[in-house]
């Protein structure tokens, strides 16, 4: 838990680190962009995931913990990904998917159907409600820009398409692992990982017995979560550093844990 922890607080400095020596050193005339706020903004999902992995072991409480390490699993593979070639598409390409995702729930909001209705009424809002404080800069210019540069910049059939499927080829996941070599990662954990988050595992909390039915506390291994945990954020911070040439900070970085952490 304590590699997991100051890997954590080192992977918090991150974005300013980046920020400071790359933006900031008055030598790369560069402007932060849609690129950089991709990558960075999925390493900080990864560490706060990595938080909340901390914060469920220490209190003792396992629930949730398979639901978490795979977003963070999944986190890093999009990083992994993204980094591997053609790093602007693909992160533009990763924006442009979560934008459409955002207008097809705005426009599910704001339609004038039975489903349109009932979601309102769920969320206790009047349709001018939502289209004031929900959907507010989701307008026909928005969605126009945003489909029209996935379909056109980026170079997909469709707009439903994966962000990923940059080839026509890479339908999940598991086809994005391949290509990464993570495909024995993905075939040991992920699907063990998803049952949790499916909702798939309910009847692992019952012992079935003749005549009687015991609720059972489920305890999991610590260190699976822990390691591999660390392991994650510890390869995303460095995919980060050697990404932006921070040859200094990544030197510093693998200093630190050269003697606490085994990569292989």
């Amino acid at each position: 838990m304590k590699t997991l922890k100051r890997l954590i607080k080192e992977g918090d400095k991150v974005f300013n680190t980046v920020i400071r020596d790359y933006f900031q050193n008055g030598k790369n005339n560069v402007e932060f962009g849609y690129t950089d706020a991709v990558v960075l903004g999925l390493l900080e999902n990864l560490i706060n995931h990595s938080k909340s992995i901390v914060i469920l072991l220490e209190n003792k409480h396992h629930s949730s913990l398979d639901s978490i390490l795979r977003t963070v699993f999944e986190n890093f593979v999009y990083l992994k990904f993204i980094f591997q070639k053609d790093t602007t598409r693909r992160a533009r390409s990763y924006d442009y998917s979560n934008r459409i995702k955002i207008i097809g729930l705005a426009e599910k909001l704001t339609e004038d159907s039975m489903d349109g209705v009932k979601m309102r009424e769920f969320l206790e809002m009047g349709k001018d409600t939502v289209l004031k404080e929900i959907t507010k800069g989701i307008d026909d210019e928005f969605k126009a820009n945003t489909i029209n540069g996935y379909l056109k910049e980026i170079g997909m059939q469709r707009k439903e398409q994966k962000w990923y499927n940059l080839d026509g080829k890479t339908n999940n996941l598991k086809a994005v692992c391949s290509q990464l070599d993570l495909l024995v990662q993905y075939d040991l954990l992920y699907p063990i990982l998803s049952i949790e988050t499916h909702g798939k595992n309910a009847i692992r909390n019952f012992s079935f017995w003749e005549k009687r039915v015991d609720l059972l506390n489920i305890m999991k291994n610590e260190e699976f979560y822990i390691s591999l945990s660390s392991i994650y954020v510890m390869e995303s911070i460095k995919l980060i550093y050697s990404h932006y040439k921070l040859k200094k900070a990544l030197k510093s970085f693998e200093t630190i844990f050269a003697l606490n952490v085994q990569f292989k």
